[in-house]
């Protein structure tokens, strides 16, 4: 018979190293790959980006000339004038005119082409900001696929607790009817195969609820077939920078940083874009047009519109004198907007700075819980296998023999929490080392 403790350690070395066979098996790259096509928050995060490339390129399509061109078709009754002689006329008589207009801006105080920097900046920002989103759903999804695993693991250690008591009892109840043990001991244990079934069955739920949040992140419907393949761990991976020069290295790379110093740059555009309404503006037109009347009956149509013909180039200057008023409020607006933007950028390194500070924290504290838990584990191990050998030669009591198997199931269970605490924190350290999910599945 293999003792709980030899069971755990055999489960663990299958768990870490090992794939299950399954109908189907989801590494963390493929659940990274499923999340970035499936969940909506990272989708919603695209479409901004998206908005933010039309509106640039709705700002550039201000630089195009204007072109337009009229058809009207009038049919005048009564006294009025005769389109072809300018002369008054009192009959019923239809007059057509086609016409075309070309205008361009030629200068506007540079308004259009710091409107134009300002988007661009702003569609940059909204594409780093999407990235963002998703690294922020894959820190979830990381931390919801360690949680799986952490809790399958917790569930198979509970199954081998209760198969184990149930071992015993079978054991007692035969040393009951064969009169070497009282019935209190049979009681006893039957009390420990209980407590074994209960923590079995809460271990159960606890794994069924951590796969539906995984599965609910990633988009899916619960599927019962589908298992998600281990992680392995290394207890000495080499020591990473302090905090603050890891900090100093790499805040300049995070998609969140960048999304927030482009934002703030684009208020800096956005004032010149205002003001550049101060200065005079200079348009540029060409027209062109020809009409016809019923009233001409020497000429047809075309003959008439060919005959109509004519042009004009022109030149608009539009001076303001008050502009100021208004623009005035835009611009303070505008350089609000700017320090609030260079506020978030600041919020934003300091969330960066206290994460790093978190992370270096978490690797440090896990990965020594880890080697305890793991040292604790092996010790009570020992300690039971001896309590067991004594019960089975009938110099150690009930009692004794459920404590020792409590505690050893106590620290078999925090063995494999720390284990995978240390797993996950040393994957979401990786990521802020490198500023990226790239390499961390």
């Amino acid at each position: 018979m293999k003792r709980p403790g030899q069971r755990w350690l055999v489960g663990c070395f299958c768990l870490v190293y090992f794939p299950l066979s399954a109908q189907q098996m989801l590494s963390l790259q493929e659940c990274a790959e499923l999340l970035t096509k499936n969940n909506l928050i990272f989708r919603d995060g695209q479409l901004q980006a998206e908005a933010a490339q039309a509106q640039w390129r709705q700002a550039k399509s201000q630089q195009l000339p204007q072109l337009g061109i009229n058809l009207s078709q009038s049919v005048n009754l009564g006294r009025s004038i005769d389109r072809f002689t300018n002369a008054y006329i009192d009959q019923l008589y239809n007059s057509s005119y086609v016409g075309a207009r070309v205008s361009e801006t030629i200068f506007q105080g540079f308004s259009v082409q710091n409107e134009i920097r300002q988007n661009k900046l702003l569609k940059e920002s909204a594409l780093e900001n999407s990235v963002a989103v998703r690294d922020a759903q894959l820190l979830l999804m990381v931390q919801a696929y360690v949680q799986v695993l952490a809790t399958k693991a917790l569930h198979e250690s509970a199954q081998q607790q209760v198969a184990t008591s149930e071992e015993q009892v079978d054991r007692v109840e035969k040393q009951v009817k064969a009169g070497v043990v009282g019935a209190n001991g049979l009681y006893e244990i039957r009390a420990q195969f209980s407590n074994d079934k209960f923590d079995e069955v809460t271990a159960l739920n606890s794994y069924r609820m951590a796969r539906l949040a995984l599965f609910q992140l990633l988009n899916l419907p619960p599927d019962p077939d589908t298992e998600f393949r281990p992680l392995s761990v290394t207890a000495n991976e080499p020591t990473p920078l302090s905090a603050a020069d890891l900090f100093e290295e790499t805040q300049q790379n995070f998609p969140f940083i960048r999304a927030a110093e482009l934002r703030r740059q684009s208020f800096n555009y956005l004032v010149k874009s205002i003001k550049g309404r101060n200065y005079p503006s200079l348009n540029a037109s060409a027209d062109f047009g020809a009409f016809y009347a019923s009233t001409n009956k020497q000429l047809d149509y075309f003959a008439q519109l060919n005959a109509t013909r004519n042009g004009s180039l022109g030149l608009n200057l539009y001076i303001p004198i008050m502009g100021r008023w208004q623009t005035r409020p835009r611009v303070e607006l505008a350089q609000v907007q700017e320090r609030v933007a260079r506020n978030q950028l600041d919020q934003n390194k300091l969330e960066l700075r206290q994460g790093i500070e978190q992370a270096l924290l978490n690797v440090t504290a896990s990965q020594d819980r880890y080697q305890v838990a793991r040292e604790n584990a092996e010790a009570l191990e020992a300690s039971y296998a001896t309590v067991e050998s004594r019960l089975n030669a009938g110099t150690a009591t009930i009692f004794e023999y459920s404590l020792s198997k409590a505690n050893l199931a106590r620290a078999q269970a925090n063995a494999i929490r720390a284990t995978y605490e240390y797993i996950m924190n040393r994957k979401i350290l990786q990521y802020y080392r490198q500023a990226s999910w790239e390499g961390v599945f």
